[in-house]
């Protein structure tokens, strides 16, 4: 999969927009379009997917057999027309998804940032039978798959408001003791505050809260949406946190973890934290111990 999207640029303040690109915009670019809408129809709240051609006409149909095809998949596209690629839909764009290098490589002077190549490039059906568009379709499926189960939609950046009601449904799917709402909101209203949300897909999968009392950082709480463990989300929660820390000349950055969950244990150790104490009865429902583990820079941001 070639891309050359570069970290942080998702556009914030609005849904994530993201274009398929293919060249009459009858074919296969409708038909992934409609493919990922359909795979990522719990993050439709944060999604606009659309598709365009590099040489399309204005206002076309998307083919008979590209609609037949989708329709056996449940998708309907009969309602799409076409249009051709502008400055404006590239600049309104977060991922400009094309589906063959030529249509990169048409685009890369234009949108360097946000190009993402589908695969290998998946060969135009145009003028083919009912079967060669639904061999089409299993290959841009195929594409697709990969391309969500990779990291590219992956998104860190500072907590806003408009995180909260996620990020308080998760503390609440993690935690026995969860913080409310209002805990977050006045979180965030605090000026010694450093709190960092991933998205993906526009939405909050996880997040980190912490305080900087001069120089020494406390989390005061993290979690992962339970669909997305074992995704190195925790992981990139803490290396940004440990990142923010380094830049800011911290002397530490301490947090609490219950003394039987061994992965999170293994998972700060690895970043360099130490067990320095325990917090006897710290954590209730049920009733538990927790370990003290401290990461010191001692000014050489190591």
């Amino acid at each position: 999969m070639h891309t050359s999207v570069k970290p942080g640029t998702m556009q914030r303040g609005k849904d994530m927009n993201i274009v398929f690109i293919c060249t009459g915009n009858t074919c296969r670019s409708p038909m992934a379009a409609g493919i990922f809408s359909k795979k990522t129809e719990k993050f439709s709240q944060y999604l606009n997917v659309s598709s365009c051609g590099t040489g399309a006409m204005v206002g076309d149909t998307a083919s008979l057999n590209a609609i037949s095809v989708m329709t056996a998949r449940g998708i309907d596209i009969s309602d799409h027309r076409s249009r051709p690629v502008n400055q404006y839909i590239i600049d309104d764009a977060d991922f400009i998804i094309c589906i063959s290098p030529s249509h990169y490589n048409a685009l890369l002077p234009y949108a360097k940032d946000k190009l993402i190549m589908l695969g290998a490039g998946i060969p135009d059906p145009y003028m083919g039978n009912e079967d060669v568009y639904s061999q089409c379709a299993d290959m841009i499926e195929t594409e697709i798959d990969k391309l969500l189960a990779s990291d590219i939609f992956l998104e860190i950046s500072e907590m806003t408001k408009d995180d909260i009601d996620t990020v308080a449904q998760i503390e609440k799917d993690n935690f026995s003791e969860p913080w409310s709402y209002d805990s977050f909101v006045s979180q965030l209203n605090k000026n010694y505050a450093i709190n960092f949300t991933v998205r993906y897909l526009g939405k909050p999968i996880g997040y980190i809260c912490c305080d900087d009392i001069i120089g020494e950082v406390n989390v005061n709480t993290v979690a992962v949406d339970k669909t997305f463990r074992r995704r190195g989300i925790g992981s990139i929660l803490i290396n940004k946190t440990v990142e923010w820390c380094k830049n800011n000349n911290s002397d530490s950055l301490t947090l609490e973890v219950r003394e039987s969950n061994i992965p999170a244990i293994n998972l700060y150790s690895k970043f360099g934290f130490e067990i320095l104490g325990k917090r006897k009865n710290f954590y209730s429902k049920p009733i538990e111990d927790a370990l003290i583990m401290t990461k010191y820079f001692n000014g050489d941001n190591k």
